[in-house]
């Protein structure tokens, strides 16, 4: 019995992995909103509107929520810093998403690009395998198959980015240039936070394994 309590007492807590999941889980909702844009029509896109603002409190809730179990919780299963890193990241990914929705629907730029809804699903399965890794932190050699593919993912988000900025003409007006180039710069922000973490995960497979 006295194993039994011992046990339970030196057991991680997994809160902070179960808010990880759910961190990255308002990431990929937040990118498929940011997706439905793409035709949408001032309705919907209010509607949109509405439902990344919502993701956005969501996903501060879960971030401070996080930081309250690391704070109580006697053991983690990695490091308290790496945990908040990677829950931090997540977050400010989920809040550049959803500037990115606002400012498309500010500026009513539904026709974006086709390289732009590149961008968007690419997004979204990186924010699938960032769930996916946040169960694998006691089994390193999926984390770094899933790590593998998240750096693979990334690239291929950048050379889409860099496709859609060359495809920028003079044959745009200028004012819907400039929209245009103002969305384009909001979606890179996000390839830029996503990327950060994918740097994060593979900085926690390098010291832990």
């Amino acid at each position: 019995m006295m194993n039994l309590s011992l046990s339970r007492l030196l057991a991680p807590d997994t809160a902070s992995l179960e808010h990880l999941a759910a961190l990255a889980e308002s990431l990929g909702s937040a990118l498929d909103h940011v997706a439905q844009l793409m035709g949408a029509s001032p309705t919907t896109a209010a509607e949109v509107e509405a439902k990344l603002a919502g993701l956005d409190s969501e996903s501060t809730s879960r971030h401070m929520a996080l930081l309250t179990s690391l704070r109580s919780s006697f053991i983690t299963p990695l490091p308290r810093q790496d945990l908040y890193a990677v829950a931090d990241g997540l977050n400010n990914a989920v809040q550049k998403v959803c500037n990115a929705g606002l400012l498309i629907i500010a500026t009513e730029q539904f026709r974006l690009p086709s390289e732009a809804m590149d961008i968007l699903e690419n997004l979204g399965r990186q924010a699938e395998l960032l769930q996916e890794a946040t169960s694998q932190f006691r089994s390193f050699d999926e984390l770094e198959e899933t790590w593998i593919q998240l750096q693979r993912n990334s690239k291929r988000a950048e050379r889409f980015m860099t496709q859609w900025v060359a495809g920028m003409t003079g044959d745009l007006l200028q004012r819907s240039y400039n929209r245009q180039r103002e969305s384009a710069h909001a979606i890179e922000a996000v390839i830029v936070a996503v990327r950060q973490i994918t740097v994060h995960v593979g900085s926690i497979l390098v010291q832990e394994s």
